[in-house]
């Protein structure tokens, strides 16, 4: 009993503290704006304080966007805010305050995010802009143009900013859009999860990337999709006990989220490797299973193990009887490009973020087939690959 009255003490200890941040922040506001000139919209007021509000979450909504309008360093304060209602849990007051809620943390170049005040940073649900959707467009038909010239597959997953969690609902369904609006030879198929709980089966708890269960999933589809019989199972989930500190963890500067790095490893036929038009071994998965390396919390495991981010990786099988692929993505695919290349003669993943400043030359899609007699195209894309030009230049070409 004497424990769970200090609980209950703390809880309205730092109830009281949240309470007071945000009526100090009132106190910041003298005369708040009503409408901005530069952007010529209206800015959100601060709402009136009610007891019920604050348990439903309502009045911290408004709250956050009212200070994003109205106080020239929201920025810095809502991540401090942030901080404070993310670390409720400790207080066994977290279910009252962030119950089906996303409590922003603003990092240095992207926007992060919890959910339910959860152990896992993530993007929330986007604001497409009408330039991004523009960019959309523009991509989709450059991806018709690829569809006319050669026989094409599409693998694509949503990201968490296209999942709005609080109702369960996507912003945009990118996948019935691709099926609206591609034409020409091509086949489609996608990972899909329905919600938060499985999302957290497939994504890190700090990165954006896909965890080992992603990538499994994503290759036993994609597997299904090209046509292959079977997919190769794992030996076994390689596991050193270190903790994985992602993208998003990195930047937003906070450690607290822990979860240990561990990926699939497989027994895969002898081939070559070439990086950049160079021979070298991609990825570091046996010197991670001997353990040959020095433990600091700023090593990538995803790029490190999995092979990072190059303008062009081949895999040669030199098996002239099968066909040649060309696998066009961005990082996602780093872990699942060499499990996909052993089914084919030679295969080429492209990253056409990097292509011209690695390779010192323009992508350019007709060309690049014909002089690799490539027979297939798989594009490995997420939600940020669709909204990027950079992952989809030269393939109008």
């Amino acid at each position: 009993m004497k424990s769970r009255g200090r609980v209950q003490e703390n809880s309205v200890f730092l109830g009281l503290i949240v309470l007071v941040f945000i009526f100090g922040m009132y106190g910041l506001v003298k005369t708040p704006q009503k409408t901005s000139v530069s952007e010529n919209r209206s800015l959100t007021q601060f709402s009136h304080f009610t007891f019920s509000d604050f348990l439903s979450g309502k009045f911290q909504d408004n709250f956050e966007k009212a200070l994003s309008d109205q106080f020239a360093f929201s920025e810095k304060i809502r991540v401090k805010y942030g901080e404070v209602i993310n670390n409720l849990s400790d207080f066994g007051i977290d279910n009252m305050i962030c119950h089906n809620r996303y409590i922003i943390l603003k990092g240095s170049q992207y926007t992060n995010a919890v959910f339910n005040c959860e152990d896992y940073l993530m993007a929330p649900p986007a604001v497409l802009s009408k330039e991004t959707l523009n960019v959309m467009d523009a991509n989709i038909e450059k991806y018709n143009h690829v569809n006319n010239l050669i026989n094409t597959y599409y693998y694509y997953f949503d990201e968490s900013n296209i999942y709005d969690f609080t109702i369960g609902e996507k912003i945009i369904d990118i996948k019935s859009l691709l099926r609206e609006r591609m034409k020409g030879n091509y086949t489609l198929s996608s990972l899909h999860y329905n919600g938060y709980d499985e999302y957290k089966n497939y994504f890190y708890k700090t990165d954006h990337h896909l965890n080992h269960n992603g990538q499994y999933q994503a290759y036993q589809d994609i597997v299904k999709m090209m046509g292959i019989k079977k997919p190769l199972a794992p030996n076994d989930l390689v596991n050193n006990h270190e903790y994985f500190f992602g993208s998003r963890a990195k930047d937003v500067q906070i450690y607290d989220y822990l979860e240990e790095f561990e990926f699939y490893n497989y027994d895969l036929p002898k081939h070559d490797s070439f990086i950049n038009r160079k021979e070298k071994q991609y990825g570091h998965y046996a010197d991670y299973i001997k353990h040959n390396y020095t433990y600091k919390r700023s090593l990538n495991f995803y790029g490190w193990v999995y092979g990072g981010d190059n303008g062009e990786v081949l895999f040669d099988y030199h098996r002239p009887e099968k066909e040649n692929l060309l696998i066009i993505s961005n990082s996602f695919d780093n872990p699942i490009a060499p499990l996909i290349a052993q089914y084919y003669n030679k295969t080429f993943a492209v990253d056409l973020r990097h292509y011209k400043s690695n390779l010192k030359e323009d992508f350019e899609f007709s060309k690049y087939i014909k002089d690799n007699k490539i027979d297939k195209v798989l594009f490995i894309m997420s939600s940020r690959f669709i909204f990027d030009k950079n992952s989809n230049v030269g393939l109008e070409k």
